[in-house]
């Protein structure tokens, strides 16, 4: 199928080339010349939609992959902030925490594991 498909767009480029000779030359274009050049722009357009798509697709797996190392960052501070004893450098990793835990919620990662002292109480 992928063969017909290369082949009838290169008919239409030729067609097309043709179509275009008769523009910059001045000569009359038929409705054939005119339905030709309509495919071309439209098979143009499906061809820029394509690329935009795959670039949104490259651009989802980007941030896929960064929300894993927000999550392994996460982590990191997480048991940082468990061997720490001073108070501000404690703070200052639930800062960090905090910030990391908006940045997964912007990127509408549904699953931000809570954190032991947060979890619900037991009743």
């Amino acid at each position: 199928m992928e063969d017909y498909i290369k082949k009838a767009e290169a008919a239409i480029k030729m067609l097309a080339a043709e179509a275009f000779e008769k523009l910059e030359k001045k000569k009359r274009l038929e409705l054939q010349d005119a339905i030709v050049l309509a495919l071309y722009v439209n098979m143009r357009k499906v061809d820029q939609l394509r690329e935009d798509v795959d670039g949104v697709l490259r651009a989802f797996r980007r941030l896929d992959e960064l929300v894993d190392v927000v999550k392994q960052l996460k982590s990191a501070v997480e048991a940082l902030q468990k061997s720490q004893t001073s108070d501000d450098v404690a703070k200052v990793l639930r800062e960090v925490s905090t910030k990391l835990d908006q940045i997964l919620l912007a990127v509408s990662y549904k699953e931000v594991e809570t954190r032991p002292n947060e979890a619900e109480p037991h009743h």
